[in-house]
C-alpha cells in the first residue's frame, strides 16, 4: 500500500506521541489502517522520530522538561506559582485593610468619639467623676 502525502503529514504532526498514536491518527484522518511496524518502518524511511515526548498540559509545548507535581513546563509552573501568590497577597491585603482601614473602622471611630463626648458632657453636667478618675 502506498503512503500518501497526507498520511506523511499526519505522521510528522503526531510523531512526538509515538507509533501507536500515529497509526490511530492516520486511521482517523485518512481512513487507512497500517500496522505499528509499517508506521515505524516508513517513519525511518522519511527520517521522522517516533520518540514519545512530554507535552505541557497548559501551553502544549512539546519536548520540554515537565514538572512531575504540576504536569507543566517550568514557565507555566512559575506562572501558576505567581498567580497563586498574587491571590494570597490580595487575600492578606483585604484582611489587613479590614482591620486597619476602611469604612467600618471609620464608623467605629466616629461612634467611639461620639460616645466619649456624650459621656464627658454627662459627667460635667451632673458633677460625676470622669472615666480616668474611676476604677474601670
Amino acid at each position: 500500500m502506498q503512503w500518501t502525502l497526507r498520511q506523511e503529514e499526519v505522521m510528522r504532526e503526531q510523531c512526538y506521541r509515538g507509533a501507536e498514536a500515529v497509526r490511530d491518527a492516520i486511521e482517523r484522518e485518512c481512513g487507512v489502517r497500517h500496522t505499528i511496524r509499517a508506521v515505524e518502518a516508513h517513519a525511518s524511511r522519511i527520517h521522522v522520530s517516533l520518540k514519545v515526548l512530554d507535552e505541557c498540559s497548559e501551553c502544549h509545548a512539546v519536548g520540554v522538561r515537565i514538572n512531575r507535581q504540576s504536569g507543566m513546563c517550568p514557565r507555566c509552573t512559575e506562572a501558576a506559582h505567581v498567580a497563586e501568590e498574587e491571590a494570597f497577597h490580595d487575600l492578606l491585603k483585604a484582611e489587613a485593610e479590614g482591620c486597619e482601614e476602611g469604612p467600618e473602622l471609620e464608623a467605629l471611630r466616629r461612634r467611639y468619639a461620639q460616645l466619649r463626648q456624650q459621656n464627658s458632657r454627662l459627667c460635667r453636667k451632673n458633677g460625676l467623676a470622669p472615666k480616668r478618675k474611676r476604677d474601670i
